[in-house]
């Protein structure tokens, strides 16, 4: 606990999950770039609150800079033009940490669409460059990604290679947060998608054991372990529901947890209203008897960003969160 609980600040994070297919292009394994900035100011030296939203759109920069986000998380971004306006337009008072691009270079990965994880951020990332992972976890960077199964299926997104990208970040003096998204493949057999779980799975086990180990986190329970993304499995599909959870080592679903049988939705199908909650915003308390610094749910709830011409932009409706870190 910290020993001042009264003084608040926020931590966001908008996950924004783009679901339209564009142009491949040619890329590197993790570009990536910062801008110097002070991190212990007056308004960060206790942080007591994470909030969080998750999206499918295509360009929310207005909504991003009026909100003073602290963390943007973008997937399924794809096309170069619009990654290079999110980087010109993204207010740099707010924002010094951006990872634009993860990419693999070798076969046959290099011949499909990169993976379409972006991510920016108001505080510095912890450099994981002199930790070794476990073989399969890529290391670009001192960011680690990892490249996950997919099929063929009977639309594009099968093109686009599948991964599940995890940075650990500086909160204040003590608290890290390592935050981990990810976007499972679409259309596919329930096999691959059960596969892809798995391997997040694997990917946070590795990744967290490591990091503890390494000494680069001081004690497990100054650590916040939150994954968040597109699953694209129905949270009100109980059978669907309880397999992922297994599969991802029983993650606290903050919207369920806060909502309880209240059913909001996320994504619609065409022009239909939204009838599916594909997003999610997941927070691990402990992995493998270890346990972490816990967040609690002040507020989440899903939330629709139109247009000039009251139109949603996107297929997906956002997924935003208050948390209070404990």
């Amino acid at each position: 606990m910290y020993s001042n609980p009264s003084k608040l600040k926020k931590v966001l994070v908008l996950i924004i999950l783009l679901s339209t297919w564009i142009f491949i292009n040619s890329c590197s394994t993790i570009d990536y770039f910062s801008y110097e900035k002070p991190l212990y100011g007056s308004f960060h030296s206790k942080i007591h609150h994470i909030n969080l939203i998750t999206y499918n759109i295509n360009n929310l920069m207005n909504y991003i800079n009026q909100n003073n986000f602290d963390f943007v998380i973008f997937q399924e971004l794809f096309n170069e033009s619009t990654r290079d306006e999110i980087i010109e337009k993204a207010d740099l008072n707010n924002f010094i940490t951006f990872i634009a691009r993860v990419d693999y270079n070798s076969l046959p990965e290099f011949i499909f669409q990169d993976a379409g994880l972006f991510l920016m951020s108001r505080y510095p990332r912890v450099d994981l460059s002199e930790v070794e992972f476990a073989d399969g976890t890529k290391n670009s960077n001192g960011v680690i990604h990892k490249i996950l199964e997919k099929e063929i299926s009977k639309t594009n997104d099968f093109l686009a290679n599948k991964s599940v990208l995890g940075v650990l970040f500086d909160i204040d003096e003590a608290t890290k947060l390592f935050l981990v998204t990810t976007h499972v493949q679409a259309i596919g057999s329930t096999e691959i998608k059960e596969r892809q779980l798995a391997q997040i799975k694997e990917f946070i086990d590795n990744a967290v054991d490591t990091i503890i180990k390494s000494g680069t986190v001081k004690s497990p329970e100054d650590l916040i372990v939150v994954l968040a993304g597109d699953f694209n499995s129905n949270a009100y599909d109980t059978n669907r529901f309880s397999t992922m959870q297994k599969l991802l080592g029983y993650p606290r679903d903050l919207h369920k947890e806060f909502h309880g049988l209240n059913e909001e939705y996320t994504f619609r199908f065409s022009s239909r209203n939204a009838s599916r909650r594909f997003d999610y915003i997941f927070a691990y308390d402990s992995l493998n008897q270890v346990n972490f610094k816990r967040v609690d749910v002040q507020s989440i709830n899903a939330i629709d960003v139109k247009d000039a011409g009251n139109n949603s932009i996107s297929d997906h409706l956002g997924l935003q969160a208050t948390l209070r870190i404990k």
